[in-house]
């Protein structure tokens, strides 16, 4: 069966102005305002025919990010060959992202202004999973479909990654995250339902949701991996990564086995 791996792209729309001398010379182009279109965090339906990522604009001014001018996200549906693209937005919310298919393929788990919210797979619906006044960010649904793996915290510094029931209740702290969040990657479940590896301390961690065990599978001091993601059969890991020396140089996509060996 062939595999999809949802990839990232960043496109940018140039504005500029000219300058010209009161004669007419010396006409030129100046770049003054870049809007930056990013789509990432993509996310594969079941039936592997359907893709829903994330699609966050942000506005530069002469190469420089204007934060705090108004930045926002949205959530783009689209076949898997890229045609038909829609965006499934709702009013009032400023960022909704982090979107990923429940196992049946029938809703979409999503973080909408720092909230988890779960939506038909045609963005009707939506409703708020757990009402909380911490931020909420990196939500995963169990292979069964019964929990939510997720990032909870109040800043990056002071976060973890949790275990809830489906429904919201439930919720199980697994380990504090490090002040590590999103830049590191969302827990990702094994096929069994039962451990999730994770990135923490630039380093990969298996846990059981019961947090019974945590293991460090990883233990590199020379870079980062993050983003981990656990293959279907559960018998392989693959992160993004980087290490400045030793047995993987470079910065680019890492394969494991699911205890950390057989590095590649």
């Amino acid at each position: 069966m062939k595999r999809l791996l949802a990839l990232t792209r960043t496109a940018s729309v140039l504005l500029t102005v000219a300058l010209v001398s009161a004669s007419g010379q010396g006409l030129a182009q100046q770049p003054e305002i870049e809007r930056r279109v990013n789509d990432f965090s993509g996310s594969v339906s079941p039936d592997g025919k359907t893709i829903v990522l994330q699609r966050s604009f942000s506005t530069l001014r002469y190469g420089i990010d204007t934060h705090p001018v108004p930045k926002r996200s949205v959530i783009l549906l689209m076949r898997a060959d890229g045609s038909r693209k829609r965006t499934l937005r709702h009013a009032g919310a400023m960022f909704e992202g982090d979107a990923t298919f429940s196992p049946d393929g029938r809703s979409i788990l999503f973080i909408r202004d720092e909230r988890i919210h779960l939506m038909r797979r045609d963005g009707s619906r939506a409703r708020p999973i757990r009402r909380d006044f911490l931020e909420q960010a990196c939500p995963r649904f169990s292979p069964d479909g019964s929990k939510i793996s997720f990032w909870r915290g109040r800043g990056a510094k002071s976060g973890a990654y949790f275990v809830m029931n489906a429904d919201g209740t439930g919720l199980r702290r697994i380990v504090r995250s490090g002040g590590e969040r999103t830049p590191w990657g969302c827990p990702s479940w094994f096929p069994d339902g039962e451990r999730v590896v994770f990135a923490k301390d630039y380093n990969l961690y298996v846990a059981s949701v019961d947090v019974t065990r945590i293991e460090q599978i990883t233990d590199d001091k020379d870079g980062t991996l993050y983003r981990p993601s656990v293959s279907p059969d559960g018998r392989r890991i693959v992160c993004d990564g980087f290490i400045a020396t030793g047995r993987y140089p470079g910065n680019g996509i890492i394969v494991m086995r699911a205890d950390g060996r057989g590095i590649r």
